[in-house]
């Protein structure tokens, strides 16, 4: 009897497992995209996945809102890019809090003591150890943000880069955008500045409910209800006397309750 000898089948290697995403989006108004750090950009529609390490920009006249897997919002104003630096959410939890109520202004208080600015870092042994983390960057325009689990249990693993601060939070919902030239030209903006100064590429910051707290090459500023930051780009802080005229005109609506 002839005996055919068959090649030895080759193993067959295990599918990597399909990442986990940080978040979907639940509104699109106008045009947003999301860009891997591959290079590829992709359209966002309704439903789509949003993932660790991705940028998401949102077009002219365009809001992109984003909720994320421990239940936080993040509702990007019009020609905004946003990136999710490093998203790991490991507390098991889909549901989104109870958005916080929207109060009247506080007093206004002296900003907190000097402290030195501590820029935006992953941390490695996060990743080894599986604690949850939620670090971002705002790369141009701006962001109304509610903080989920992440930012409610564990401040430390949350922070928000921009080009001249960091954010921390203490459970919040806030607002923050780059100081564009309509920013630059507001008459609350312009009434506060230093002779010389340009504002451009500065931040300006504001709180709905609780704090957050403002680092930078100046120091730390703990930002409560109702006041508004401007942080100008060489580290300069000044605590706004009134709502800036392009915010009040064109203000963010609550990314918890704006969702479609």
């Amino acid at each position: 009897m002839l005996l055919l000898s068959l090649p030895a089948l080759a193993a067959t290697p295990a599918a990597a497992p399909a990442p986990t995403p940080a978040a979907n989006v639940t509104l699109v108004t106008g045009r947003g995209t999301a860009s891997a750090t591959a290079g590829s950009i992709r359209t966002l529609a309704k439903g789509d996945a949003v993932y660790s390490g991705e940028i998401v920009h949102s077009s002219a006249n365009s809001y992109v809102d984003l909720k994320f897997s421990d239940g936080g919002y993040f509702l990007l104003r019009p020609n905004s890019r946003f990136q999710v630096v490093d998203f790991a959410n490991h507390s098991g939890t889909t549901e989104a809090p109870t958005p916080p109520p929207e109060t009247p202004a506080a007093p206004v208080p002296a900003p907190s003591p000097a402290a030195p600015a501590a820029p935006l870092q992953a941390k490695p042994q996060d990743t080894q150890n599986g604690a949850s983390r939620a670090f971002f960057s705002l790369l141009k325009g701006g962001f109304r943000s509610i903080s989920g689990l992440i930012g409610k249990i564990n401040h430390d693993e949350y922070q928000v880069s921009t080009p001249v601060a960091t954010i921390g939070i203490r459970g919040t919902d806030y607002l923050v955008v780059i100081c564009d030239a309509t920013c630059a030209t507001d008459p609350q903006i312009v009434a506060v500045l230093p002779p010389g100064i340009n504002p451009l590429g500065g931040i300006v910051s504001t709180v709905y409910a609780h704090s957050i707290v403002v680092t930078d090459a100046g120091g730390t500023v703990t930002l409560l209800e109702g006041q508004y930051l401007l942080v100008l780009p060489d580290g300069t802080n000044i605590l706004l006397p009134l709502e800036p005229h392009f915010l009040h005109v064109d203000p963010t609506p609550n990314p918890a309750t704006c969702a479609g």
